[in-house]
């Protein structure tokens, strides 16, 4: 169920208060990511105020995802939160959010800004190192990189010219 805002009754509201849970259908389901995918609901919490011909949004976002760590591949879980949400909604023209007679669809936006509170890899530590030495000693299309010489460029030690 999208979130949607009655504009005539927000008209007649100074401010208007909108609580509740999108589901991951409504506003996750189309996330390509390999590493990250959303799997609990979108939490929100919005104030609306009627402008001439636009809507003054403020709120927050929460959800959290279900990821894997772009080093290590460790799975974990990572909470994204917008908390200082603030918006300026078109009411009129190219920009103006999608309506259905009064109602005014804020799904989009709310998408909109979810996504670009994430990551763009998302790492399980700060300080993660990546996999462990002794799988890399395992997998043979590494073996190069496990040679006793330090430097990549030491190869170029060898050219004779």
């Amino acid at each position: 169920m999208p979130v949607t805002v009655n504009l005539r009754l927000l008209e007649k509201e100074e401010t208007l208060s909108l609580e509740g849970e999108l589901p991951v259908a409504e506003f996750g389901a189309d996330l390509r990511d390999d590493l990250m995918r959303f799997d609990q609901p979108l939490h929100y919490a919005l104030d609306l105020q009627h402008q001439p011909d636009s809507l003054l949004l403020t709120g927050s976002l929460e959800t959290s995802l279900a990821c894997e760590c772009a080093r290590c591949l460790t799975p974990f879980r990572l909470p994204v939160r917008v908390e200082a949400l603030t918006a300026l909604v078109a009411l009129q023209g190219e920009e103006a959010v999608g309506r259905d007679g009064d109602f005014a669809d804020l799904t989009p936006l709310l998408r909109e800004d979810i996504y670009l509170a994430l990551p763009t890899n998302p790492l399980c530590r700060p300080d993660c190192r990546g996999l462990p030495q002794k799988a890399v000693s395992r997998d043979s299309r590494l073996e190069g990189a496990q040679s006793d010489e330090a430097s990549p460029w030491a190869a170029l030690d060898h050219i004779k010219l």
